[in-house]
């Protein structure tokens, strides 16, 4: 199992929520799951900052989702609604308390 942290700049929220939803269906397909997501900051213009949590069963499955001809269709709705993401990846799960 991997975890993904994404951190997105924001262009629009509204058109983040049609590509999320398309997004998440292609994800599901390969086994991921967003695990959580929230705003960090939303600007009176729309735009912010979201922080995804996913999780996928290994490292495969996460790059056959990035490849997946149904989510490189979505590039331009993406492009409309993002200005950049940070992706950070982990198969370093740990437990506290």
């Amino acid at each position: 199992m991997i975890n993904i942290l994404v951190t997105l700049e924001v262009k629009d929220f509204h058109l983040l929520s049609t590509f999320e939803n398309k997004a998440a269906e292609i994800m599901r397909s390969h086994g991921g799951d967003i695990i959580r997501a929230f705003e960090t900051d939303r600007n009176e213009d729309g735009s912010g900052q979201e922080v995804h949590l996913l999780e996928f069963p290994n490292d495969a499955s996460f790059a056959a989702y990035r490849s997946d001809p149904r989510l490189l269709e979505l590039t331009e709705d993406r492009n409309k609604a993002i200005y950049s993401t940070t992706v950070i990846t982990s198969s370093h799960v740990k437990t506290y308390g």
